[in-house]
C-alpha cells in the first residue's frame, strides 16, 4: 500500500515583503519561544491548497502547467487575524488573483489528489493568510499579538512564485518564478 502524502501549494513574495513578514516571525519567535515557522524553515507564504495525494509525479507535472500560465500579481495585506488560539496572521485582502489561483490550483490538482486540511483551503472555504506564529499558547497569542499590532502597517507585496511543497514535515519540491 502507498502511503498518501501531505502537500501545500504557495505563494511566495518579493524579497521587500519576504524581509517584512520575516522579521515578524522572528521577533514573535524570540519573545514567545513559539518557534515553529523558523524551526521548520517555512518561508513567509499564503498556502493556496491543501492536498493528500500518493502520485506526487502528476501534481508537480500538472503544477508545471500551472505556472505556465500565471503572471505576477499584486496582494494587499491589510490586517491582522488569528485562528483562535494557535495561530496569528497577516491577511490579504480577496482579490482576483488569489480567488483564481486558489481556484485553478485546487480544481486542476484534485484530479490526483484528495483534499487536505479539512477543506479550508478550496474557494469558498478558504481564508488567505501569511501565518507569522502557529501552535501558539493562549498566553503566547497575546504576546504575539502585541507584537505584531505594533509593527504592523497596511502593505502591498507581489507574488513572484508559486511553489509546491511537501507539508509535514515542510519541504520545498519545486517552485518556479511567475512571469
Amino acid at each position: 500500500m502507498i502511503n498518501k502524502l501531505y502537500y501545500a501549494i504557495t505563494l511566495e513574495f518579493d524579497k521587500e515583503t519576504e524581509s517584512k513578514i520575516q522579521e515578524l516571525i522572528d521577533e514573535v519567535a524570540r519573545v514567545t519561544g513559539c518557534d515553529y515557522m523558523k524551526q521548520s524553515k517555512i518561508p513567509p507564504h499564503v498556502t493556496v491548497s491543501a492536498l493528500v495525494s500518493d502520485n506526487e509525479e502528476a501534481l508537480l507535472s500538472e503544477m508545471e502547467s500551472i505556472a505556465e500560465t500565471m503572471k505576477k500579481d499584486y496582494i494587499w495585506f491589510a490586517n491582522i487575524g488569528v485562528f483562535n488560539p494557535l495561530v496569528i496572521y497577516l491577511g490579504p485582502v480577496m482579490n482576483e488573483f488569489l480567488y483564481n489561483t486558489c481556484k485553478t490550483v485546487n480544481e486542476r490538482l484534485l484530479k490526483y489528489s484528495d483534499v487536505g486540511n479539512r477543506g479550508n483551503y478550496l474557494p469558498y472555504q478558504w481564508v488567505p493568510h501569511a501565518a507569522i506564529a502557529v501552535k501558539l499558547t493562549p498566553d503566547a497569542l497575546k504576546d504575539a499579538f502585541d507584537i505584531v499590532q505594533e509593527k504592523f502597517t497596511a502593505f502591498g507585496a507581489t507574488a513572484e512564485k508559486i511553489v509546491l511543497a511537501r507539508a509535514v514535515p515542510y519541504e520545498e519540491l519545486r517552485s518556479w518564478n511567475l512571469k
